[in-house]
């Protein structure tokens, strides 16, 4: 058997999404391969991975099938000749057998798995292992800052020349786009705020989901940072940004298994702060039955591995544990959110949204020493009630290539259904959960205009007939079936009179 066969390219016109190369099975008996099998592709100019399928239908012997977006990525042209040969199994696949053994994982380990992810040598269902790994046994703090630092040291890094970089984030789970307040209000201030976001896993809208409902959120590194030269604040999507490169297989992956590993979400999001070069960090973790964090205990944990993680990679970080058992405003959904945000800002309304958020500004602020103990709710607030923060928010609207900038011009999904109070009652419970379930049911966040839009709050009386919420869609199908769950689940709970009964 060769090791190594000269083969010229035929461009399959897919977009695999993924490293895949087609051989003829001639040439992938020459090689000693079989389907999964790893190859190096390499020319003069370059070399990297893909994983073999083979197919005698589609590629004659002699040739080797690259598919449309690698090979756009990689300047190839058809009838190039490229060298190709078999690679053994990565030894990161021993490490990953040891992480589902529940053993602990060392330093060069964790780097090499990294390392082998980005370079595309280890197969998806081969990281689905090693993410449920992750999520059954779990890291330790020495595992985490590893990996946290093995991911920073293979990404790029956004270095805006700045004193003090400021930032926060929530570990998700729950509606209302807190970020999208926060940045116009800290910016506003004169401080740098660049929130690169990340789009939808587990909740109905991803910050950059909802932003991209305003304006563009995808640019590059040269672009963010004239930006924040501009106007102090940028809301961006972190996947057009090659800071973490990792990272977004390692979301792909946990979107499709509905997990999110607690050390694997501490890593990947300092990871990425460090990289953007940020100084001043607010988490903010919700804890609530619905939600990633389920009590205050497991809040209290991530809190510390938080502030212990980022004291050791220079950032200045404060934990918040917030309320996740309340919905964060009105709406669940990009568009929704969007204008709810949009509606704060122009002081149509002041609900949890407004006073979360500018909670946790507040906390940025005195992190930062912008404003004294205990009055930076108070500061934050005052920039909203006086249209600071949506002078702001238009400004960065604009720089972005927005033309959005009233919560009138955001126009709703073509199909709406409300849902009427079948009791009366006191509503005890908004189970955000369940809302934004129905709220990904009816669409969301691919469809930008489904979701969720709430008209009462927990403590409201309401009578029999009383609108309690709304359904969006543009499609009548989904929209069905987000009626249909909430027949087996419903989402608004009632105060019972009646708490026990014996006999």
């Amino acid at each position: 058997m060769e090791s190594v066969i000269s083969l010229k390219v035929k461009i399959i016109n897919i977009l695999a999404n993924y490293p895949v190369a087609l051989l003829n099975s001639k040439n992938a008996e020459l090689l000693g391969a079989c389907p999964l099998s790893r190859l190096e592709v390499k020319d003069h100019r370059l070399k990297t991975t893909c994983i073999l399928d083979i197919s005698d239908q589609y590629v004659d012997v002699n040739h080797i099938g690259i598919f449309e977006d690698l090979a756009n990525s990689l300047g190839l042209k058809p009838e190039e000749e490229l060298k190709v040969s078999l690679l053994p199994f990565p030894k990161s696949l021993e490490y990953i057998l040891k992480k589902i053994n529940n053993n602990v994982l060392l330093k060069d380990e964790i780097y090499t798995i990294i390392d082998d992810v980005k370079h595309n040598k280890i197969l998806e269902t081969e990281l689905s292992a090693f993410v449920t790994a992750l999520y059954i046994n779990g890291l330790n703090i020495e595992e985490t800052g590893f990996l946290c630092n093995a991911m920073i040291d293979i990404g790029d890094r956004l270095s805006f020349g700045k004193k003090e970089i400021l930032d926060k984030h929530s570990i998700g789970g729950i509606n209302g786009r807190v970020s999208m307040v926060i940045v116009p209000i800290i910016a506003s201030l004169g401080y740098n705020i660049p929130k690169t976001s990340s789009r939808s896993i587990s909740s109905a809208a991803g910050t950059a989901d909802a932003m991209e409902v305003l304006a563009p959120v995808s640019f590059k590194v040269d672009e963010i940072k004239h930006m924040i030269d501009q106007v102090k604040g940028v809301i961006t999507w972190e996947g057009e940004v090659d800071i973490s490169p990792v990272d977004n297989t390692f979301i792909r992956i946990e979107h499709s298994l509905h997990i999110n590993p607690e050390g694997l979400m501490i890593a990947s999001i300092l990871s990425k702060k460090k990289a953007t070069g940020v100084t001043h960090l607010v988490i903010d973790i919700p804890i609530g039955s619905n939600v990633k964090v389920k009590d205050k205990e497991q809040g209290q944990r991530l809190a510390k591995k938080f502030i212990l993680i980022g004291r050791s990679l220079g950032i200045k970080t404060k934990a918040l544990l917030t309320d996740g058992e309340e919905p964060c405003g009105r709406a669940f959904g990009p568009s929704l959110e969007a204008r709810e945000v949009l509606r704060l800002l122009e002081g149509k309304h002041f609900d949890n949204l407004g006073n979360k958020s500018c909670e946790i500004a507040g906390a940025l602020l005195e992190l930062v020493g912008g404003a004294q103990e205990g009055t930076g709710y108070k500061v934050a607030k005052e920039t909203i009630l006086s249209g600071q923060a949506l002078s702001k928010f238009k400004e960065i609207i604009k720089i972005q290539g927005g033309n959005i900038f009233s919560s009138e011009q955001i126009k709703e999904a073509q199909y709406k259904t409300q849902v009427l109070s079948e009791e009366n009652g006191k509503i005890d419970k908004l189970h955000v959960g369940y809302f934004t379930t129905i709220a990904q049911i009816a669409g969301a966040p691919l469809d930008k205009q489904a979701g969720v839009l709430l008209f009462k709050e927990v403590g409201d009386n309401v009578k029999k007939g009383t609108l309690l919420y709304e359904v969006h869609s543009n499609s009548q199908d989904k929209l069905n079936q987000a009626l249909e769950f909430i027949k087996e689940n419903n989402p608004v709970t009632f105060e019972k009179i009646v708490l026990e009964e014996y006999s």
